[in-house]
């Protein structure tokens, strides 16, 4: 059952990530492009994984609330697991350009992220079991709440006021 409700967790961040990259396509606008990936690069994918996460929980936490016994350890599971996951993301789908390199085709480059998509969701929802097994202190909930915000405050200035001055793989033009 619980190896059965991991696989349903992936696919329905797979699904609410879709929505959330199809929906800004379809209705361009200052409201999708918080949640939404507003244009292909990885960046915009992070942030659409990060709110697919956390839309994903909400609809969970609707249908599933009256069987949560612990509601403070469900919370903060779930908002480490989206503040991991854009990583997660990250560390899975550079894998194929650090190990083979650049994939042949486009359908190819779909078919790889969508992939990448479905193990982040399961390697969440694992994340998130374990997670729910650790006892959040004060300090820690601190923590969490400050990597959330600020995750949220790099989704929203580099969506809609600027990109930042140094890039993650191009040496600053300041050397």
């Amino acid at each position: 059952m619980v190896q059965s409700a991991l696989y349903w967790k992936a696919l329905g961040f797979w699904a609410v990530f879709m929505v959330l990259y199809l929906v800004y396509k379809r209705f361009p606008n200052r409201v999708f492009a918080i949640f939404c990936g507003i244009h292909e690069s990885n960046f915009q994918h992070y942030k659409s994984a990060f709110y697919s996460w956390i839309f994903l929980n909400v609809i969970e936490y609707a249908l599933e609330h009256k069987n949560i016994a612990d509601f403070e350890t469900y919370f903060y599971s779930r908002m480490a697991t989206a503040i991991l996951l854009p990583w997660v993301i990250f560390i899975l789908w550079y894998a194929v350009p650090a190990f083979y390199g650049k994939l042949p085709n486009i359908p190819l480059e779909v078919v790889h992220a969508n992939v990448i998509t479905v193990v982040a969701g399961i390697f969440g929802a694992i994340f998130e079991r374990g997670l729910a097994q650790v006892q959040y202190f004060a300090e820690l909930k601190v923590v969490l709440w400050i990597l959330f915000l600020l995750s949220i405050a790099h989704y929203l200035i580099f969506t809609f006021v600027k990109l930042p001055w140094a890039d993650v793989f191009v040496e600053p033009d300041w050397k």
